[in-house]
């Protein structure tokens, strides 16, 4: 009989509590992270998804706990998701709750204003592809609900960057003041291939709408590691798993969610 979510426990290692107490909290996330993701040689599927079911939130703490690992940290969060629903398919056990890719409730983010800019303009580009290709209804896995979803996060993310919350936590209009979502961008090369395209990052073919979602991942990403400025772990933590998310829903889609795709 296969066990439950609540069940299954993963397997204590000789030390591991009394070991665990002495590492930071980089090495913490790392041990566990490694632990979850890579099995012994020969441990059976069913225990490997047991197992498993900790990788993702250990891989966001190695994104927001590890110097220079937010990239490895956000895409293996997504990466292990994949393998876990895989699993639960298999097992006829529930896949790994995700929801939905937005902030909702984040009313602070202790990082430069430019990263939450960047990664805003990420989400609106996304969304405006996605509402186009719609319309057109030629892509597979592109919906208003998608499009929608980007465009809130984008809201989300620019209220952030300009500290325009209300006393109760909710958004805010942001007119009159700064703003670097243009709303319409340039998306000839998606128009021209619909169903399929040219992954620039891995090389590969792949289904246009997961293209999309990746390159929205990849932005984001592209826009922590890149900034100059310290971030508190706690924003880390909550920015990697943004990017995770459509990570995520890009595999869902089609994206290839192999080593080979998303690191070399």
């Amino acid at each position: 009989m296969l066990c439950s979510l609540s069940a299954c426990s993963m397997p204590r290692l000789a030390g591991r509590a009394e070991a665990e107490a002495q590492m930071s909290p980089c090495e913490k996330a790392m041990t566990l992270a490694d632990y979850a993701t890579h099995p012994a040689e020969g441990t059976p599927l069913l225990e490997q998804y047991a197992t498993g079911l900790a990788a993702p939130l250990a891989w966001i703490d190695v994104a927001g706990y590890c110097s220079g690992r937010f990239a490895e940290g956000t895409l293996r969060d997504a990466q292990t998701k994949q393998w876990l629903t895989f699993l639960a398919d298999k097992f006829g056990q529930a896949a790994p709750e995700v929801t939905p890719a937005r902030l909702d409730g984040v009313t602070s983010a202790n990082v430069d204003r430019s990263v939450l800019d960047a990664m805003a303009v990420a989400e609106d580009r996304a969304g405006f592809a996605i509402e186009v290709l719609t319309a057109r209804g030629q892509t597979a896995g592109a919906t208003l609900a998608l499009s929608d979803m980007h465009k809130t996060a984008g809201q989300q993310l620019v209220s952030l960057a300009n500290g325009n919350f209300d006393d109760s936590g909710a958004q805010s209009s942001s007119s009159g003041q700064s703003d670097p979502r243009q709303k319409v961008y340039a998306i000839d090369q998606l128009l021209a291939n619909p169903t399929t395209i040219a992954d620039k990052a891995s090389g590969q073919t792949v289904p246009t709408a997961a293209a999309i979602e990746m390159d929205c991942a990849r932005a984001q990403i592209k826009a922590v590691t890149e900034s100059k400025s310290s971030t508190e772990s706690d924003t880390l933590l909550i920015l990697a798993a943004l990017a995770a998310k459509h990570a995520y829903t890009a595999f869902q889609l089609g994206y290839p969610a192999t080593d080979a795709a998303l690191f070399e």
